[in-house]
């Protein structure tokens, strides 16, 4: 049995963990008890003692999502999509037809990307570009979508102000840190949201998206790039996330250690509320089925 496999068999959820799954008001609020501040706080000393890297998943632990859902936002953005169309190319597009547009560019991205060890990740470039060409017959439009759809995550997010406090005062004493995201987003992208919620470029060593290197956290095939940037091995790296795939087994299976903050039960719960809503209001409305995937 493989590293990995015996993690998905055997593990149970630690102090730490159960706090964040239990959290009664959700993880945000969690974050910022000094409880659990410290008790956070002295696992990653124990963790990172001998000046290890800091690895930090980047949507949903060192920035941290409202509770909409993706469903919800994308068909959002869709209406932002059919305004710059009406704008800039004086055509009439519906909400529902935007989202619709940006649903089949989604598609289109991760099954038509290019391969690299045997993975597909998407690319908002990519799939915007599909986007422009279903609405308006090319892809002058597709920056402008990219654009407005920056502008809409950043108001979707916040700092998770312990995670980045403690990442600032680790590189203060001399430890180095990495930002890793399983996102369809390009680095430079993230990178320019995490500047809007007052991140620097200066606050991490690097930032390594899915969407640039096409293999990913999931996969596991990330992590070894990360080692390569770095100029180290797996045993002086410790990778902190939400996923329980993706920040846990995978990271470990390399080599890694890691800790796993989980959503809680409370922020699942008003994201499965949310995704509910927006797909009945888009199927009775339109008559409209999209498989975008309930939140878990």
């Amino acid at each position: 049995m493989s590293t990995g496999q015996m993690l998905t068999s055997y593990f149970r959820f630690d102090t730490i963990e159960a706090q964040m799954t239990e959290a009664p008001q959700g993880r945000a609020l969690l974050f910022s008890d000094p409880g659990f501040q410290s008790l956070l706080g002295q696992r990653l000393d124990d963790m990172l003692s001998g000046g290890k890297i800091l690895s930090l998943d980047v949507f949903d632990t060192f920035v941290l999502r409202d509770n909409s859902s993706e469903l919800t936002r994308f068909y959002e953005i869709g209406g932002l999509m059919a305004k710059i169309v009406k704008e800039r190319a004086d055509k009439e597009v519906s909400q529902v037809d935007a989202f619709t547009a940006r649903y089949l560019g989604t598609k289109a991205t991760y099954r038509a990307s290019r391969t690299v060890r045997g993975c597909r990740e998407g690319s908002l470039e990519e799939l915007h570009r599909t986007a422009s060409r279903l609405l308006v017959g090319d892809t002058s439009l597709a920056e402008s979508f990219i654009k407005a759809e920056l502008d809409y995550e950043a108001t979707r997010l916040e700092q998770n102000p312990f995670l980045v406090q403690y990442l600032r005062d680790y590189r203060a004493a001399g430890g180095r840190a990495v930002l890793v995201s399983d996102m369809y987003m390009h680095a430079t992208q993230v990178g320019a949201l995490l500047s809007r919620l007052g991140i620097a470029p200066e606050d991490y060593d690097l930032l390594m998206s899915s969407g640039d290197t096409k293999v990913s956290k999931a996969s596991g095939g990330i992590f070894s790039l990360v080692e390569s940037q770095m100029g180290e091995g797996a045993e002086r790296f410790v990778h902190v996330g939400d996923s329980f795939r993706g920040d846990l087994a995978q990271p470990v299976r390399r080599g890694w250690q890691a800790l796993h903050l989980p959503l809680s039960d409370f922020d699942i719960v008003a994201r499965r509320k949310d995704h509910i809503a927006t797909f009945h209001k888009i199927q009775q409305a339109h008559g409209l089925t999209a498989d975008i995937a309930m939140p878990h």
